[in-house]
């Protein structure tokens, strides 16, 4: 077989800022941690805030929809950016958001556009993550929040001519609080002498049971499970009937943990809720080498979110960051965006800072860029496709090698013969 002639990309430092950024926007990429509700554009917030009907139903479900709906305005509000000064000041935003995704169309608006944003920059596999309470009231059931999102996804993946493959995941909240939306209190008067760890326990399970329901009842996007929200003494354990909900009816499991507590948050999340991936892991070397090395034995991966993560202060500079340690360990550590909007962030721009803060080499960038792809939730045959077909683009792009090529060509041949053998 004839080695492969594409110039190999031995240091991108020897590359101009143009021929790296070129680079960083044609890698294929995906986004495992993404907010749907985080990643609207702004001109889409400020066109829906300003509909009158939109901004009757959000106030009628309790949503505060600011006066100024000028985009530029609007954006002060709703990218935070690295002044932000706390975990409670960075979700701020997200109340103005969820006010106006409280219909089918603008959910399904919501999704379609996140999904051709990532087009626009080589994302190949994109899964979109939102808690479904958060948008149920009297007008709109959860069934329907989720066929909305879905519809979008859909479409999305039509008009690109299936350059795109999309998931979604249903997240629960950890903490309860009547204030989230209108399907929390109304939980509450429901069940008036339920304290707080009760009710929320109850709801993560009742978004299981939803996320299971839609999924068979035709909602085939929905990929896993998600918990979301504040962790300081909201443990993973408290949710644990609603994790043996997701596992009994075989949907994948992914958790926030290590963001804004410690390291006793991951190991909760991988041994009692059986995470395969963690959302930030942030904290995960406060317990020594032992837990890095158990998520690298057991192949569970971390979704980093580097720009988030300055932003919410889970750390105070990016040296401070695992994520080096992350890839000297071996630990799979995608790169992911958490919220394209508040964090005014794509997925270019997580590869760029991360290779200049940590001085990737093109080896690691291409091991950073197959971990996403190997962590995906998609079926076996369909994650195969898309590892395969990244490898090539990598080799395309300078970041692959002869051999690789030989072993993968080898391999499909084989695959082959054993599959006329059989049949």
């Amino acid at each position: 077989m004839a080695a492969d002639s594409t110039p190999k990309i031995h240091d991108l430092a020897e590359l101009s800022a143009d021929e790296r950024e070129a680079l960083f926007r044609a890698l294929p990429k995906t986004d495992l941690h993404c907010h749907l509700d985080g990643s609207l554009r702004v001109e889409t917030v400020a066109e829906l805030a300003s509909d009158p009907k939109i901004r009757e139903l959000a106030e009628s479900l309790g949503y505060s929809l600011p006066t100024d709906t000028e985009p530029e305005s609007l954006r002060k509000v709703l990218e935070p950016g690295v002044d932000c000064g706390s975990l409670e000041e960075y979700l701020l935003p997200f109340d103005v958001i969820c006010g106006v995704l409280q219909t089918p169309e603008t959910l399904e608006r919501a999704a379609y556009e996140l999904a051709m944003d990532c087009v626009a920059e080589n994302v190949w596999y994109l899964e979109v993550r939102f808690a479904p309470q958060r948008h149920i009231h009297p007008g709109m059931s959860g069934l329907e929040v989720l066929r909305a999102v879905d519809a979008g996804l859909a479409r999305a993946e039509q008009e690109s001519g299936g350059a795109i493959d999309t998931g979604i995941l249903v997240c629960a909240m950890r903490n309860y609080h009547e204030s989230i939306s209108h399907y929390h209190r109304r939980v509450r008067e429901l069940f008036p002498y339920a304290n707080e760890r009760e009710l929320g326990s109850n709801c993560s399970l009742a978004a299981a049971r939803l996320a299971v329901d839609a999924k068979a009842r035709g909602v085939e996007r929905i990929v896993g499970f998600d918990l979301a929200g504040a962790e300081a003494n909201y443990p993973p354990s408290h949710h644990r009937a609603a994790f043996e909900h997701c596992i009994d009816n075989f949907l994948n499991i992914t958790v926030h943990a290590g963001e804004g507590y410690g390291p006793e948050s991951i190991q909760e999340a991988v041994t009692y809720l059986n995470a395969q991936r963690v959302g930030h892991g942030t904290r995960v070397l406060e317990r020594g080498p032992e837990l890095l090395d158990y998520l690298r034995d057991r192949r569970v991966t971390v979704e980093v979110c580097l720009t988030s993560n300055l932003q919410t202060k889970a750390i105070a500079s990016l040296e401070e960051h695992p994520f080096r340690q992350m890839l000297e360990a071996e630990v799979r550590a995608p790169l992911c965006t958490d919220n394209r909007m508040v964090s005014s962030v794509t997925m270019t721009d997580e590869y760029r800072l991360a290779w200049e803060h940590f001085k990737l080499t093109p080896k690691e960038i291409r091991q950073t860029v197959l971990y996403g792809f190997k962590a995906a939730f998609v079926p076996y045959q369909r994650r195969r496709q898309l590892l395969l077909s990244a490898k090539q683009r990598l080799r395309e792009l300078g970041l692959g090698g002869a051999w690789t090529r030989h072993q993968e060509t080898a391999l499909e041949e084989r695959r082959a013969q054993q599959a006329g053998v059989s049949g």
